[in-house]
């Protein structure tokens, strides 16, 4: 799950392996030498951002992942971001079936963790985020690629306001092609199945580079200070793989206080996959599984209003 990108939900997955070798082979070739278009609005080149901004741990949970999307994203972190704000690069390795430690230790600032079993997306982001040092803990997927000046304008929402939440406005790049797409703002809500919808932009009056409150993030890419990821809890450990803790981090950021933010002149390609996963989803299945964590968030916030989920 994905934020700021105006997706069918059929292709709003999380892990991205490709099919076909040959495609594996141009995109990583195409990686090495290709310019991406720059997505960001002109009136963000010219933002000035404090001098001193916190440092970023930028956290990464892969499994059973290309090899050569992984390190696609990792050496685009590195490449993209100023080395003085990017404390390290926490990569989780929720028991890949691939040894992938050659494609992951490129630089010295990346840190390896392996699960010693399977935990999922949201408990292996738990384990990344607890290792992390940096002031402020940026989740990416393992299938990205960062615009330049993508980290500062989250850093500096994140400084302003400890308690705001920044997410980047997440461009589009297809599995079947690889072209780098721009994608506008959209908000993200849920409806009372606690599923994310995206609510179209109305035309409200702001600037191209003002941010845009929501109330609900789709999940996979954000930037929080670890001191109010601490103070909030966490993910719910009791939820598995992914689905719906996207919603419930939401809901807890603002019930405790705090905002959900897009920042519009941060910009990170995200590869989405056309409705398949490389990975297994347990006993339950995907349908039972994201069931079962939505009932969670149901049980744990909603109080009196949890009979309108059931």
């Amino acid at each position: 799950a994905i934020a700021s990108a105006k997706l069918n939900t059929k292709t709003n997955s999380i892990s991205t392996s490709v099919k076909e070798p040959s495609l594996i082979e141009a995109y990583q070739n195409q990686f090495r030498t290709r310019d991406i278009p720059e997505t960001r609005e002109k009136s963000c080149l010219n933002i000035k951002y404090d001098e001193q901004l916190p440092t970023a741990s930028v956290i990464i949970i892969f499994h059973n992942e290309s090899a050569e999307i992984l390190s696609r994203t990792i050496r685009s972190v590195l490449h993209k971001s100023p080395p003085h704000l990017l404390e390290e690069i926490v990569v989780v390795d929720d028991v890949d079936p691939k040894y992938l430690d050659a494609v992951i230790r490129i630089d010295p600032k990346v840190v390896v963790i392996h699960n010693t079993k399977r935990e999922g997306l949201i408990r292996s982001k738990i384990i990344g985020a607890d290792v992390a040092k940096g002031s402020v803990l940026v989740f990416i997927e393992a299938h990205c690629e960062c615009q330049y000046g993508w980290l500062e304008p989250l850093l500096q929402t994140v400084k302003d306001n400890f308690t705001t939440v920044a997410v980047p406005i997440v461009d589009v790049i297809m599995d079947d092609d690889y072209v780098y797409r721009y994608a506008t703002i959209a908000r993200g809500g849920f409806d009372f199945n606690l599923i994310f919808k995206w609510i179209p932009m109305t035309h409200e009056p702001r600037g191209p580079t003002d941010p845009v409150p929501m109330p609900c993030m789709s999940g996979g890419l954000f930037a929080i200070s670890k001191k109010w990821w601490n103070i909030l809890g966490k993910y719910d450990p009791g939820m598995d793989i992914w689905g719906g803790e996207n919603v419930e981090i939401s809901v807890r950021i603002w019930t405790c206080g705090g905002r959900i933010h897009i920042v519009p002149c941060s910009h990170v390609g995200h590869v989405f996959r056309k409705g398949w996963f490389p990975y297994s989803w347990g006993d339950l299945g995907h349908s039972m599984t994201v069931l079962k964590n939505r009932a969670r968030l149901a049980e744990v916030w909603l109080d009196d209003f949890k009979e309108y989920f059931y």
